[in-house]
């Protein structure tokens, strides 16, 4: 039985390694360049965590961010998406709450990460990409990663006082992604277009389906969603089979007239 998320990432790379995994706007990663990175970020976040604790990621929507999702679970750590649209008291009151062992960021945003989390290590993706590759380490991470362990927490709005996190564990993911595969028929030949923003947990039925399936997901920049026009011709050109969109994203779409 699995014992966490990262299974997915292993079996697909293995199955697929020259496909296409996640893409955005200027970047793509197949399978194989997407494993080792999450691999090399992995190896980059183990001096500066221990097993179980948290990790901020202060990153912009790409899949840069999907990559540091993963390669926090190979330091045996679980994440959580910190909105960079948010105010900084509001990210100052959750990193309080969260206690991070640190936070990726990325040099455009250190600036903004330094001034918001005065008190937090902070340690930039494109550092955490460089790193050599321990793969002995990152063994014995996961040799004790057990389906309990924390994958990761989302903070409510907090629209009614403070915003409280809530702990998804892998083996809450690994149930759902089965199940959700199932019940809408999906197999590795579908491209995602993802809509949800990361801290959103609508978002993880594109990253862990894609993941799960050997499938692609195509990423989509929040300003497509201005656009409607642009997004279906960038749908088209991504060959999008499958979306799970807010509500409110579909509404957007399809009163357009597009």
């Amino acid at each position: 039985s699995m014992a966490n998320v990262l299974q997915y990432l292993i079996r697909s790379a293995e199955r697929f390694p020259d496909k296409c995994a996640v893409t955005d706007d200027v970047r793509s990663y197949t399978y194989a360049e997407f494993c080792h990175l999450t691999r090399a970020i992995g190896s980059g976040l183990l001096p500066l965590t221990r097993p179980r604790q948290a990790v901020g990621v202060y990153l912009p929507k790409n899949a840069q961010a999907v990559a540091a999702f993963f390669g926090i679970q190979w330091a045996g750590c679980f994440y959580s998406v910190l909105n960079t649209e948010l105010p900084g008291n509001r990210l100052r009151q959750i990193a309080q709450t969260l206690a991070p062992a640190v936070i990726v960021t990325c040099e455009a945003l250190l600036p903004q990460a330094k001034e918001i989390f005065p008190d937090c290590p902070l340690v930039c993706l494109e550092t955490l990409a460089g790193h050599a590759v321990d793969a002995e380490a990152l063994a014995s991470v996961r040799a004790r990663a057990i389906d309990t362990d924390p994958l990761y927490v989302n903070f409510t709005s907090g629209s009614t006082g403070t915003p409280k996190g809530i702990v998804i564990p892998h083996r809450a993911m690994i149930d759902f992604a089965d199940w959700m595969s199932e019940f809408c028929g999906y197999t590795e030949d579908d491209v995602f277009g993802n809509q949800a923003p990361f801290y959103f947990d609508l978002s993880c039925k594109d990253v862990y389906q894609t993941l799960r399936l050997g499938a692609t997901c195509r990423i989509f920049d929040k300003k497509y969603f201005t656009f409607p026009m642009l997004l279906l011709q960038e749908m088209e050109k991504a060959g999008v089979t499958a979306i799970n969109w807010a509500t409110s994203a579909f509404h957007l779409v399809a009163s357009s007239g597009a």
